[in-house]
This record gives structure tokens, C-alpha cells and sequence, in this order.
């Protein structure tokens, strides 16, 4: 009895150990997402952290902004200049019912104050005034925008307006707006105005020194459903078409994100009896998972064994093992290992010759965790081995006798060698019986001789 307890006891622990265990953590398995649309990304290596309908074109609203200062910071070197609102720029707003920022015909300010006047209050005025200032006329500015952001990769992008009220043909997508923001945090003035919770307008000619509030809640302190101190600007929008957006970027423990969320609406998501912006809930939703939950880990060190490639030309060995370059992290939820993790050879070789060294690049693999791919990584052999020429030169004959083209040659080689001794055995013959004949021709001539001479000599006997 002892016996067969103890024998379950080591099968258990056996199969335990040695069986793989099945994990595929999801990203977002744990995040309620409110929005129609939200995607997050990471900063420090473009990650895809969270990605729903990340591909869906809609109605950008006032995100649109984002692309408007990013042409005007591409085509203005000075950000001191004088801008003068002009009457047409505030005609084509009227009845639209847009966010202004309170400007007045033939009022000028710098350009860095009109696009504080664009990105802290979301004034369509002050995109209409910058639009007509870079681009001529408004249409033209458009123009540039589509330009900018075809430039940058994103396809599913297009403008009719400078300041993102509806229209049919003015969409863009979660993940095309997040390229965009990255390329607009790149200009220090950008950034720095969109992390402003307030700013104070100097005076100008037309109206006295006022401040100018961020419609982004979750950099304001006064807003304490939604302030988040690790949160940063950038954009918020709101068109019927639209719903609720907000485009913000994030920075706790050395971790960075960039979260968008759109379609949101205002609902009571918390059991509090108060509705809330579900643009910025979801975000501050993704950042709080992504700074509790994910972290660096290693996920392929530079000793796993990932596959094998047979070996030509070798004595010792006939397989080489295949190994990551380096040892590569990537941010995954935290406990992820390399046993979390599926490494994807991709057009690994199925042989390869001797001689090899150690470290030599085999093929480059994608590592894929929760069926995304989370890294690209280079393979490389494990081990060097030497060329030996006896076997190369055994494997070279081998293939030279495998090769229908040399059989047809040593054949037809043969059938000459063959036909070359035929002819000389036939020849040599040919001689032998000339010879013989001559031989026989010079005897009889011999013999008819002799007995003539003998015959002339005999004397018979009387």
C-alpha cells in the first residue's frame, strides 16, 4: 500500500512539473471600457496596450486641433509674430454653435498666444484665424493638413475644416490620432501648452488680460472625479457626430502612455447617482491598469533554446540549436515569462553548411503573447562548429552520383570507354588475321619454293 501511494505521489508531481501550463493573459480582460472607441499605447516602445475599434473611422471633433497646431509649429519658425483676426475668419463660424475663445475682429496677439487660444479653451475662432495665417485661406490650410498627415502614414485620416465641427468627409481614426499627437508632442511649445490646466491671455488691442481654462478635466485639480496627477494634456472634442473624446498622455514610475478614448457619452458608471464623462473615466481606467498591472519583463533570454537547423559538412554534429540574440523585455502583464510567451521562427533555414560561429545570425522571429505581437527578435546559432572536408568531400561525390545530369555524362563516358576498347580489341583482331594470312601466303610461298629446289635436286633411283 505504501508502495502505491507513494508511486501516485511522484507520478502527481511528475506530470505537474513537466506538463506546459496554459496562460494567454488578455491586456484588457480586466478593464470595463465605456467609449465606443479606445486605444492606449505605450510611449517607450509603441506597444498596443488596449485596442478597441482602434481601426474605426469617426467623427475627430476638436482632436482635430491637434493636427492644426502640428501644421502651424511645421510652418511657422517664428511663434512671436503678430496674428490679426480677420472678419471672414469669424463670419465662418456663425450659427455653427462652436467653442470660442472670445476673440474680436482686428484683435492681434502672437502666434504662441492664438494657439494657447486653440489647444486650452478648444477655440474654433482661434483655428480659423491660425488656418488663414499659415495656409492664405482656409481651404488651402486644409490642404496642408491632409498633406501633414498622409506624410506621417495615416491613411484613414481626412479633413474638411481646420477646427472639427461635423462634416461628412472630416473622420479619422484612434490610432491615426495617436501617431499624430506623437508627432505633435515632439515641439516643447505644444507640449507645454496642452499639460496647462489654466493660462492668462495677456491683453491685446481689443480685450483686457483674461485666463483661459483647459476643457481636459483630468489635469485640473478642481475636477476631483476626474484629476489624475499623472496625467497630462492633450485634447479633448465633442460633436453629435462625435460624442465625447479626450487624447491624453501619461507618466508614473518611469512608465509612459498615450491613451484615446471617443464616442463616450455621460452615464453614472460608478454607482455615485453622478454621470460621468466616459472619455476621460475609460482613460483614467487604462492608465491606473496599465500602471498596477503591467511591467518590463523577460520574456526570451539569450539561452532559451528556440528551435534547431540541421548541420552540412560536419563530423561532430548534425543539428545546431538556435537561440534569441539578447536577453528582450517587453511590458506585459507582470509575472509574464517566457513560458507566457510563443516564439515564431520566421524563414528559418532548413540547413545550413559548415562552418559556423556562434552568435551568427539564423533568422529573425515575432514573439506573440495574447495572440498579439508583442516583439520582433533575432535568432542566432548557439554553438560554433568547423567544416570537415572528408565529409564535404563525401557529401559532394554523394551528390554528384545523386545528379541525373553526371549519370548521363559518366554514362555516356562509359558507353565511349566501351566502344573506344571495342573498336581497339576489333582493330587489334583485324591485324592478328592480316598477319596470320601474311604468314600463311609466306609459307606456302616458302614451301612451293623448297620443293622445287628439292625436286631439282632428286635423282631417282634406277
Amino acid at each position: 500500500m505504501k508502495k502505491v501511494i507513494i508511486f501516485l505521489t511522484i507520478f502527481i508531481l511528475v506530470v505537474s512539473t513537466a506538463s506546459p501550463i496554459a496562460f494567454a493573459q488578455d491586456y484588457q480582460k480586466n478593464i470595463t471600457l465605456n467609449c465606443d472607441i479606445d486605444y492606449m499605447i505605450s510611449l517607450d516602445n509603441g506597444t498596443e496596450i488596449v485596442t478597441k475599434n482602434a481601426q474605426k473611422k469617426t467623427a475627430p471633433a476638436s482632436v482635430t486641433k491637434i493636427t492644426t497646431a502640428l501644421v502651424v509649429l511645421q510652418n511657422c519658425d517664428d511663434l512671436s509674430k503678430t496674428v490679426k483676426v480677420s472678419q471672414s475668419a469669424i463670419d465662418s463660424l456663425k450659427n455653427t454653435g462652436s467653442s470660442l475663445s472670445g476673440l474680436k475682429v482686428g484683435e492681434e496677439m502672437s502666434v504662441l498666444d492664438m494657439l494657447h487660444c486653440l489647444l486650452i479653451p478648444s477655440g474654433n475662432d482661434a483655428a480659423a484665424v491660425l488656418a488663414e495665417f499659415i495656409g492664405g485661406t482656409q481651404e488651402h490650410f486644409v490642404e496642408m493638413m491632409n498633406e501633414c498627415v498622409k506624410n506621417l502614414g495615416c491613411e484613414n485620416t481626412h479633413y474638411d475644416n481646420p477646427h472639427g465641427l461635423d462634416s461628412q468627409t472630416h473622420y479619422s481614426t484612434a490610432e491615426d490620432i495617436a501617431v499624430i499627437a506623437q508627432e505633435a508632442l515632439k515641439y516643447n511649445e505644444f507640449k507645454k501648452i496642452v499639460c496647462l490646466p489654466k493660462y492668462t491671455l495677456p491683453a491685446t488691442n481689443q480685450n483686457k488680460e483674461r485666463v483661459l481654462t483647459n476643457t481636459n478635466s483630468t489635469i485640473n485639480k478642481s475636477f476631483l472625479t476626474y484629476y489624475r496627477d499623472y496625467i497630462k494634456g492633450i485634447k479633448t472634442g465633442h460633436t453629435e457626430n462625435s460624442g465625447y473624446c479626450v487624447v491624453t498622455y501619461a507618466s508614473k514610475n518611469g512608465y509612459n502612455y498615450l491613451c484615446v478614448a471617443m464616442g463616450g457619452d455621460y452615464r453614472d458608471s460608478d454607482n455615485d447617482k453622478i454621470e460621468e464623462n466616459q472619455a476621460f473615466m475609460d482613460s483614467i481606467r487604462m492608465y491606473e491598469w496599465a500602471f498596477s498591472k503591467l511591467s518590463y519583463e523577460l520574456i526570451a533570454s539569450s539561452n532559451l533554446i528556440v528551435s534547431e537547423v540541421k548541420v552540412n559538412y560536419s563530423w561532430k554534429t548534425d543539428h545546431m540549436r538556435i537561440v534569441p540574440e539578447k536577453d528582450t523585455r517587453a511590458l506585459v502583464p507582470t509575472g509574464t515569462n517566457e513560458g507566457s510567451v510563443l516564439i515564431v521562427p520566421e524563414d528559418k533555414p532548413e540547413e545550413v553548411d559548415a562552418p559556423i560561429k556562434a552568435g551568427d545570425f539564423a533568422c529573425k522571429a515575432k514573439v506573440i503573447f495574447a495572440d498579439a505581437e508583442i516583439a520582433e527578435i533575432n535568432l542566432v546559432y548557439a554553438e560554433s562548429v568547423s567544416k570537415n572536408y572528408l565529409v564535404y568531400a563525401y557529401s559532394l561525390v554523394k551528390r554528384l552520383l545523386h545528379n541525373t545530369v553526371f549519370r548521363i555524362i559518366v554514362l555516356l563516358v562509359f558507353i565511349v570507354i566501351v566502344a573506344y576498347i571495342y573498336l581497339v580489341i576489333k582493330s587489334n583482331n583485324n591485324k592478328r588475321r592480316k598477319k596470320k594470312q601474311q604468314l600463311k601466303i609466306v609459307k606456302i610461298n616458302d614451301m612451293n619454293k623448297g620443293d622445287r629446289k628439292t625436286f631439282g635436286r632428286y635423282k631417282p633411283k634406277h
